[in-house]
């Protein structure tokens, strides 16, 4: 077949492959996100004509279509290495897997590279009967999954144009192996930080709850702050952001992680009296309106510091947090 009829070829199905490229993003967005899997970002991209034919002269294909499986691509960037078998897991079971296989794992202790996870797959059957995926079943696509540290290597050794150990100048292979090193043991050190904040948060926890009293005396840090959300709000919606906030709220007006979880055993009971009369002002018994971690120890907050509740007094239904504080409880 000529390159004439291969680009017809090509131009024909760019379109498909590009809905596909789309659609398996989203899909993926939201698998991901069932799972509170938190990803840096998820891309997909279809290959260029030139690059196409490039191939496929580079290659040998006679029948490209059928023989090249990355015209379409999806690119997952993750945080940490032990998200990356979580990904996988969800990859093999929501598409039809035809290859899977881990770079990385193929190279030898002494070659050069750090790679990326990577799929060849197709959609399921039973998606086609969704106007979205109608027709793209026979479409192969690429999906590969790397953390950050992972991308940050693949796109700097791709911008200098080294692909193996033989394009490295000898007297640049030893920096370039140190740098893969230290990039691999970079990505194994976040991974057991991690691991040891989750594990912390845990026994914190866990003791709170034995004694049923969390320890006033621990450092105030966003660490040991969002220990104590999860324990005293556990059914309240979370978000780290929101806790890094509440942290620079307590420093800017003083308020102790003494003060704070001592006052929390005082007025918790008092706290669901304020949110109960919050929600029937507004006449809406809707779930939703119930406070999140953040919220339910900003009113906390107000009760306990003046200087606080005075800068928040003009909020909607202020007056209500105003109310318990005129009891002086």
């Amino acid at each position: 077949m000529s390159n004439t009829k291969f680009s017809d070829e090509f131009k024909k199905l760019k379109p498909n492959y590009e809905k596909l490229g789309s659609n398996v993003q989203q899909s993926l967005e939201i698998f991901l996100n069932e799972q509170d899997i938190p990803y840096l970002s998820i891309k997909n991209r279809v290959k260029e004509l030139q690059s196409y034919l490039e191939k496929i002269e580079r290659k040998g294909y006679e029948k490209p279509i059928n023989e090249i499986e990355d015209i379409c691509g999806i690119r997952i960037i993750c945080y940490f290495q032990n998200d990356i078998e979580k990904i996988k897991d969800i990859i093999l079971k929501e598409f039809d897997v035809t290859e899977n296989q881990s770079k990385q794992e193929l190279l030898n202790a002494t070659e050069f590279g750090y790679r990326s996870t990577h799929f060849i797959a197709t959609i399921k059957d039973s998606w086609t009967s969704t106007p979205n995926y109608r027709g793209l079943n026979d479409l192969k696509f690429e999906i590969q999954v790397r953390t950050i540290l992972m991308h940050s290597w693949a796109e700097i050794e791709h911008k200098l144009a080294y692909k193996s150990e033989v394009d490295i100048p000898k007297e640049l292979r030893r920096k370039f192996s140190f740098i893969s090193a230290v990039l691999e043991d970079a990505d194994i050190k976040f991974e057991e930080i991690k691991n040891a904040i989750a594990k912390n948060k845990s026994q914190l926890i866990k003791e709170a709850k034995r004694k049923q009293q969390f320890d006033e005396n621990l450092e105030l840090n966003l660490d040991n702050l969002q220990a104590f959300l999860d324990y005293a709000f556990e059914d309240r919606k979370s978000d780290i952001k929101e806790t890094r906030s509440v942290l620079k709220e307590m420093l800017k007006y003083n308020i102790s992680f003494k003060n704070l979880i001592l006052n929390y055993f005082q007025y918790k009971d008092i706290l669901k009296q304020i949110e109960n009369e919050t929600i029937k002002e507004i006449d809406n018994h809707d779930e939703d309106l119930l406070w999140h971690q953040a919220g339910a120890v900003r009113k906390l907050m107000e009760l306990i510091s003046d200087d606080f509740f005075n800068d928040r007094k003009t909020y909607p239904l202020a007056h209500i947090v105003k109310k318990y504080r005129s009891k002086n409880i």
